[in-house]
């Protein structure tokens, strides 16, 4: 019967932490801003030997707003950051279905997710001038695009369904090669999780 192919949809919610922060000597507050949802679509081939590739594109927000203070020349100041990302995994898994009653199914998966992250920087500031002691104020706005990240993926859940639906809950965990960093004022650093876990069920059709 050939290698039947099921389209679909991955979706569900991040386990783990949001994006932390370290504090500079001055302070820092860091508010996590970043959607727990991650959702897009799946493409399943099944092949011979209880083996089924999947590749999804999978999409999520990224965010934070940070507020620091700093030293400027051995005067004070301060920012308020905003940063808003677009990050899109495209996870490559081969699973292995475990042998089961007919219409439930374990399954085990290992594979690779590349992980591409792009968005705006927004910052506003003020410090005070050590030459005239006028209060000075910065803004700014910019494009930003990290470095494409590098992920290792295990997953595991049950796959059921009925005639022509698949539906399968999982689990999958994700270690990311790098995190990625904003430094700014005299020492806070921004940084996301590089393990991650997440709750997904998939649906497709086939």
């Amino acid at each position: 019967m050939g290698q039947p192919v099921a389209i679909g949809v991955e979706g569900g919610i991040r386990a783990t932490g949001d994006l932390s922060g370290t504090l500079n000597p001055l302070g820092a507050i860091l508010n996590p801003e970043s959607k727990r949802y991650i959702v897009g679509p799946k493409l399943e081939v099944r092949l011979p030997w209880h083996v089924s590739f999947e590749f999804d594109a999978l999409y999520r927000d990224i965010g934070f707003t940070g507020i620091t203070g700093f030293l400027n020349g051995g005067c004070c100041g301060g920012s308020v950051t905003r940063e808003r990302l677009n990050s899109w995994e495209f996870p490559m898994i081969v699973k292995y279905r475990f042998p089961g009653v007919r219409w439930l199914h374990p399954f085990a998966g290992v594979g690779y997710s590349p992980r591409i992250l792009y968005g705006r920087y927004a910052t506003l500031g003020s410090y005070v001038n050590q030459d005239t002691g006028a209060l000075m104020y910065y803004s700014g706005k910019t494009n930003i695009r990290y470095p494409v990240t590098q992920g290792l993926v295990i997953s595991g859940g049950v796959g059921f369904g009925a005639r022509h639906v698949l539906i399968s809950p999982e689990l999958r965990y994700v270690h990311w090669n790098a995190d990625f960093v904003n430094d700014f004022g005299e020492g806070p650093g921004y940084s996301s999780p590089q393990n991650e876990l997440f709750v997904l069920v998939g649906i497709a059709w086939h």
